[in-house]
């Protein structure tokens, strides 16, 4: 599980490219894989291995989860935006020509 947890979160760090909902998912599905793993490592008194990587691959979740929360927030805001006509209230000058 704590190689699980890492795995998901090293690819939920590129998956924020995705308008960020592959980050998310995969981000908080690797911190929950990871707070579980450590959660029976330390239950286990350190019989089972992996602490680091469960700790790598929860800490790696929870910032791609993160970011790919904001990037989404962001996308929404640029949608609205695109669909509500806002960006058209600009004053642009349309180049007009001469000859």
């Amino acid at each position: 599980m704590a190689i699980a947890s890492l795995v998901l979160g090293i690819v939920a760090i590129p998956g924020i490219c995705c308008y960020g909902i592959v980050g998310v998912a995969f981000g908080v599905t690797a911190v929950v894989l990871g707070r579980v793993s450590l959660r029976k490592i330390r239950a286990a008194n350190g019989m089972i291995g992996g602490h680091g990587l469960a700790q790598a691959g929860w800490i790696c979740g929870l910032v791609a989860a993160i970011l790919g929360g904001i990037y989404a927030i962001f996308n929404v805001v640029l949608l609205i935006l695109g669909v509500s006509g806002a960006f058209n209230s600009f004053p642009f000058v349309s180049p007009t020509p001469t000859g």
